[in-house]
């Protein structure tokens, strides 16, 4: 016997259904059937229509009977559901389970019912006896007193359906989305099916997934390899004061998860680099770009343009905000297109250098989730021929226009760059890694970072220099010992290293990823 999901815009035969479900071998059969009533919060319904989409539903109830049959080893399971104008005492919605025993009929009916109502894409509208009509919940079958649709558990053995505490059923989550006609129930279920990746959940991931999550998409992706801090918490609002120190992208799944149940979210625990980025850019629809350094920024773009996906990119300094999505469907240039090349490392300081404003961040994001909406749904205006600037202080706002350069070295007649170039690690750059407590003592230590920063991963054994009034001719040590130099992130340090090495230093080098990757020595030298 063949399990089926179907939609029917004819009433339902009931009987003909129960019989297509003989089985002489099983020893239990239940159904349900919703009915549609009279009246609804004190209102006198008239009728229903309900509204399915019809190619997604059909594929989700289908998964829904096979989940049902491997969770609880039934015989056999049927389920329709009606679409189409509805009268009072119409059955909405048939289930019917054959199996061995009646306990696991009833749990996978109820399993069926439940699941329906949560995951499908079927929204209803009530007609009144006044006349009127509007779109409401669809509230869960199982509490009947608060659904037009009552259950009727029909059993060959003793028992009954339960209802279990209430819960939120998928079509109330977007009952107010879906009034948009621009948006309806065909827009909720592009949404649904749509896979899009933020790259950094920061003080921009963090509201961009949030409205992302709280719209439907279906599969966000969330790349990040950092852990949370105290200092991020003003303006990275997925996190609490509960989550610092642990790994972002777990803390950020957890919290999206909670807010909408429906969705899928899928951490990836590394670096966006050339190695990670071309497989990610096969998984997902859209990428947005919430990272804090250039570097990244002109990787993202590039791989806009070499693997075919638009990348929505937002930049923050201090309380200044730009915001561009990359298509290269769209006659709008690329991010080198404007620029062809990213600035020297340090020279524009990032939030932890020169600060930020929490609010800032959050409206860049915002708009960063509406540009990939826009994409989902097929809406007008998405930025892919200019960039935005926009000042949070005065709401200022420029636009620019973005123009194919034609010796673009990514996306011109005559590219030059053809695949994601790998960052080189330079002579004068060190990793943390590659240190021992031993090798580490043989340094002057010299802390670029201002005042205002040292609290946050404090390096006591070193010289203080802020890199505010570094100047390259006088730094303020000597060449009598190697420099290993330190900021926050391994920015301002580089760009130092290049300026002592130009005016003739041999042994000054740069350490990459900043001050917080030495903590672990320190508590090695205390111990």
């Amino acid at each position: 016997m063949e399990d089926r999901f179907e939609i029917s815009a004819e009433a339902l035969d009931i009987p003909a259904l129960a019989a297509s479900l003989t089985d002489r071998t099983a020893g239990a059969f239940t159904s349900f059937e919703g009915w549609v009533r009279d009246h609804n919060d004190g209102r006198q319904v008239d009728a229903l229509d309900y509204e399915v989409f019809a190619p997604l539903a059909l594929a989700e109830g289908a998964a829904i009977l096979e989940e049902a049959r491997r969770k609880y080893g039934i015989n056999a399971i049927r389920a329709v559901h009606r679409q189409g104008e509805l009268r009072i005492g119409d059955c909405a919605v048939w289930v019917g389970v054959v199996s061995a025993h009646r306990d696991e009929a009833f749990r996978a009916c109820r399993y069926v019912v439940d699941e329906v109502k949560h995951r499908l894409p079927i929204w209803k509208k009530e007609h009144y006896r006044d006349g009127s009509a509007e779109w409401v919940n669809c509230q869960h079958l199982g509490t009947g007193h608060e659904d037009h649709a009552h259950g009727d558990g029909h059993s060959h053995g003793h028992g009954a359906l339960h209802d279990p505490a209430p819960v939120i059923a998928e079509a109330d989550f977007y009952a107010r989305q879906i009034r948009l006609p621009e948006v309806g129930i065909e827009g909720q279920a592009k949404l649904k099916v749509a896979r899009v990746l933020i790259v950094g959940a920061g003080g921009l991931g963090s509201p961009a997934g949030l409205m992302l999550a709280a719209a439907g998409v279906g599969t966000i992706g969330i790349l990040e390899f950092d852990t949370l801090e105290a200092s991020n918490l003003h303006r990275q609002v997925l996190y609490t004061a509960a989550d610092v120190g642990q790994p972002k992208g777990e803390a950020a799944a957890h919290r999206l998860k909670a807010l909408n149940p429906f969705i899928e979210v899928r951490v990836h625990q590394s670096k966006a680099d050339a190695d990670t980025l071309p497989d990610l850019f096969g998984q997902y629809d859209i990428v947005l770009d919430c990272t804090d350094n250039f570097a990244t920024k002109y990787l993202l773009a590039d791989a806009a343009v070499l693997y075919g996906k638009p990348v929505v990119q937002a930049s923050i300094h201090r309380f200044e905000g730009q915001l561009l999505t990359i298509d290269p469907k769209s006659p709008g240039g690329c991010l080198r297109c404007l620029w062809p090349a990213p600035p020297p490392e340090g020279l524009i300081g990032n939030c932890a250098e020169v600060g930020v404003l929490g609010v800032t961040p959050g409206l860049f994001g915002t708009l960063q989730a509406s540009e990939a909406l826009k994409i989902i749904l097929g809406l007008p205006g998405v930025l892919d021929r200019h960039l935005l600037i926009m000042d949070a202080l005065t709401l200022e706002t420029r636009r620019i226009a973005r123009r194919k350069d034609a010796d673009c070295p990514v996306c011109g007649a005559h590219p030059t760059i053809r695949e994601l170039q790998r960052r080189e690690t330079v002579v004068y750059e060190l990793d943390a890694g590659d240190l021992t407590l031993e090798a580490l003592a043989r340094f002057r230590l010299v802390d670029l970072r201002e005042a205002h920063e040292l609290s946050q991963h404090p390096l006591p054994q070193a010289q203080h220099a802020p890199f505010s009034r570094f100047d390259a001719a006088d730094p303020g040590f000597d060449k009598s010992r190697p420099v290993l130099l330190v900021c926050a992130s391994g920015g301002r340090s580089n760009a130092a290293a290049q300026q002592l090495r130009a005016q003739g230093w041999q042994d000054v080098f740069s350490l990459v990823g900043g001050a917080k990757t030495l903590g672990h020595f320190f508590h090695q030298a205390a111990e």
